[in-house]
C-alpha cells in the first residue's frame, strides 16, 4: 500500500528501537564495566588484607618462615582471579624490595614468575607510594602499565611481625602484601561476557520487532487496508450497492468499521435527499441551521430576569452551547458548555448534549444530579473520547438563590457592586470519566445582580501576534461595569474581543450569556 501506515510504524519502531538499543548499550557497557573495576578492586584488597592478616605470625628477617607459602597464596590467587600475590620485604635506605613469598593465578607472566621468587631483591625499585605504607599508610591503590601486563595494584601494610628469640608479637611494619590483577584479562572476560549479552538482546529485539510487525499487519494494516478499500470504492462506485466492512470484535477498528457502516447509509440516504446540491456546503448549512435551531432565543426577559446570549462559532458550525428555561415550578435554568474540538463532530455532540440537559433540567433535577446523569450517559455511548465542559444552574426567583455546580468548564462572574469569582470546588469535564460526582453551591443574587458566563474562546481570543486576551483583561473589563453597568454586557466584551484581536481570525468558538435580576423581581 502506497505510504502505508504499516511501514511507517515499522520504520518508526526500527528507528525507535535502533535509538534504544545504542543508548541501552552504552549505559550498560559503562555500567557493567565500571563493576568489573570495582570487583577487581574488591578482589585484590580483600586478598591484600586477608594475606596482611595471615603473615603477621612470620618473621620478615627468616626467609624460612615463609618456604611453605606459596600454595596458599596460590589458592587466593585462583579462587579470587589474581594475577600475582607476594609479600615483600623493603630496604628505605636503598629503596630495593627484596621478595619473601610469591604467589601465582593461571594467567601470571612467565617472565614475571621466574624473575620473582623469594629472596629475589630488586635493587633500587621501592615507590614513593610503597614508602608510604612504611610510615603507616592503610592501603595504595595503584593502575600501572609496564612490560608485563595493564595492572591493578593494591600495597597493604602486614601491621606486626613475629619474634622468633622473644617469642612476641612485635608492633612494627618491616613488610608489605601486594596484590596485582590483569586488567587486560578482566577485560577480556568482561568483553566476551558483555558480547554475549549484546547478541542475545539483538535477537530479542529482532524477534520483538517481528512479532510487533506481525501484529500490527493483521490486527491493525490488513483491516486498515480493507477501510481504505471500501471508503474508496465507496466514494467512486457508479452503483448503487455498498458492500459493508465486517465487524469483528469490539477494539477500535471494529468501531471504525461499524461507525463506517452507518455513516454510509446516512450519507446514501442524505445524498438522495440533497442530491443537487453540493454535499459538503449543504451539509454545513443544515447543520448550522440545526444547531441554531437547538438553542433558544439570545434575548429573554420576564419571571424576574433579563437573558442575553451571544454565540459566535469560529467555524460554520461550533461546538459551544448555552440554553435557559423557564421550568414548571417557576424556577429558572441555565446553562453554558464547550465540547473538545470544532466543527460537524464537535456540533453533533452539542446537539447531544443541550438535549440531555434540556431533558434533566425539565425532569427537575438538581444541577449536581443534573452533571452525573449527563456524564453518566454521554460516557457510555462516547466512541471518539470526546468531553464537554459545562456549567448549570438553576435560579429560585422567590427566594433569590442560585444553586450552581460545574463539570470542568471557566468559572463564571458575578457582577454586584463587586466582582465574585464562582470558583468554588468543581468535577472533571463530562463525557470522559465514570461516576464523577458534582458538588453543588449556592449563592444569594440580588436586584441588578448578574450572572456571566463565557467559554474559553472569549479569554483565548487571539491577535495577529498570537498573544491572548487573558483572565485578567476579562476581569478587568467586567470590574468596570460592576453597580450599575451597562444594559448589555455581552456587546461591550464582544468589542474588547474585536479591538485585541484586530483583524486576526477567529481561532476558537466564542460563547456568553448573561443572566440579571430585574428590580420586579422583589
Amino acid at each position: 500500500m502506497k505510504h502505508s501506515v504499516f511501514w511507517k510504524i515499522i520504520i518508526g519502531l526500527l528507528i525507535f528501537l535502533t535509538l534504544g538499543e545504542f543508548v541501552m548499550m552504552f549505559v550498560m557497557y559503562q555500567f557493567t564495566y565500571n563493576n568489573a573495576v570495582e570487583d577487581a578492586t574488591a578482589s585484590i584488597r580483600y586478598a591484600a588484607s586477608t594475606c596482611a592478616n595471615a603473615f603477621e605470625v612470620y618473621n620478615p628477617d627468616d626467609l624460612s618462615d615463609y618456604k611453605d607459602s606459596q600454595a596458599f597464596l596460590n589458592n587466593i590467587c585462583d579462587g579470587l582471579d589474581i594475577t600475582y600475590l607476594y609479600v615483600l620485604k623493603p630496604d628505605l635506605t636503598n629503596r630495593d624490595e627484596t621478595y619473601l613469598a610469591t604467589g601465582y593465578g593461571k594467567n601470571a607472566s612467565e617472565e614475571f614468575v621466574n624473575n620473582r621468587y623469594p629472596g629475589y631483591t630488586v635493587k633500587g625499585k621501592l615507590r614513593d607510594d610503597q614508602i608510604k605504607i612504611m610510615n603507616g599508610e592503610k592501603e595504595v591503590m595503584l593502575h600501572e602499565k609496564n612490560q608485563y601486563d595493564d595492572t591493578l595494584i593494591c600495597f597493604m601494610p602486614v601491621k606486626r611481625y613475629y619474634n622468633n628469640q622473644t617469642n612476641k608479637f612485635v608492633n612494627e611494619i618491616k613488610s608489605m602484601v601486594c596484590a596485582e590483577i590483569s586488567l587486560t584479562r578482566v577485560m577480556e572476560k568482561f568483553n566476551n561476557q558483555y558480547m554475549r549479552f549484546v547478541v542475545i538482546d539483538l535477537i530479542v529485539a529482532a524477534l520483538l520487532l517481528g512479532t510487533t510487525g506481525i501484529i500490527l499487519y493483521f490486527r491493525v494494516s490488513k483491516p486498515l487496508q480493507l477501510i481504505s478499500s471500501r471508503m474508496k470504492g465507496f466514494v467512486s462506485r457508479k452503483d448503487e450497492f455498498f458492500e459493508k466492512l465486517p465487524v469483528k470484535g469490539k477494539d477500535e477498528i471494529a468501531e471504525m468499521s461499524d461507525a463506517f457502516n452507518t455513516m454510509a447509509e446516512e450519507i446514501d440516504e442524505f445524498i438522495t435527499r440533497l442530491a443537487e446540491l453540493n454535499r459538503q456546503k449543504a451539509e454545513l448549512n443544515i447543520a448550522h441551521n440545526i444547531q441554531r435551531g437547538l438553542l433558544p432565543p439570545q434575548e429573554y426577559q420576564g419571571s424576574g430576569v433579563a437573558i442575553n446570549a451571544a454565540m459566535l462559532p469560529a467555524k460554520d458550525v461550533g461546538g459551544d452551547l448555552y440554553d435557559y428555561q423557564v421550568l414548571e415550578n417557576g424556577n429558572i435554568f441555565v446553562t453554558i458548555a464547550d465540547v473538545s474540538g470544532k466543527g460537524i463532530t464537535a456540533a453533533l455532540f452539542m446537539a447531544r448534549a443541550i438535549t440531555l440537559l434540556h431533558e434533566y433540567a425539565t425532569l427537575g433535577y438538581s444541577p449536581g444530579r443534573m452533571l452525573f446523569e449527563y456524564n453518566s450517559n454521554l460516557v457510555a455511548r462516547n466512541p471518539n473520547k470526546m468531553f464537554i465542559t459545562t456549567f448549570v444552574a438553576v435560579y429560585n426567583p422567590r427566594t433569590g438563590e442560585l444553586t450552581y455546580a460545574n463539570a470542568g468548564h471557566n468559572y463564571p462572574y458575578i457582577l454586584s457592586d463587586k466582582l465574585i469569582k464562582l470558583e468554588q470546588k468543581s468535577g472533571a469535564a463530562a463525557g470522559v470519566f465514570k461516576g464523577v460526582k458534582y458538588p453543588e453551591h449556592t449563592i444569594k443574587m440580588n436586584a441588578g445582580d448578574r450572572l456571566f458566563l463565557y467559554t474559553d474562546g472569549v479569554t483565548e481570543a487571539q491577535n495577529k501576534g498570537q498573544e491572548l486576551l487573558g483572565d485578567e483583561a476579562l476581569e478587568e473589563l467586567l470590574r468596570r461595569h460592576t453597580g450599575a453597568g451597562t444594559a448589555n454586557l455581552i456587546d461591550e466584551v464582544i468589542k474588547a474581543i474585536r479591538a485585541f484581536a484586530d483583524g486576526a481570525e477567529q481561532a476558537d468558538d466564542i460563547t456568553m450569556l448573561t443572566f440579571r435580576v430585574t428590580p420586579d423581581n422583589n
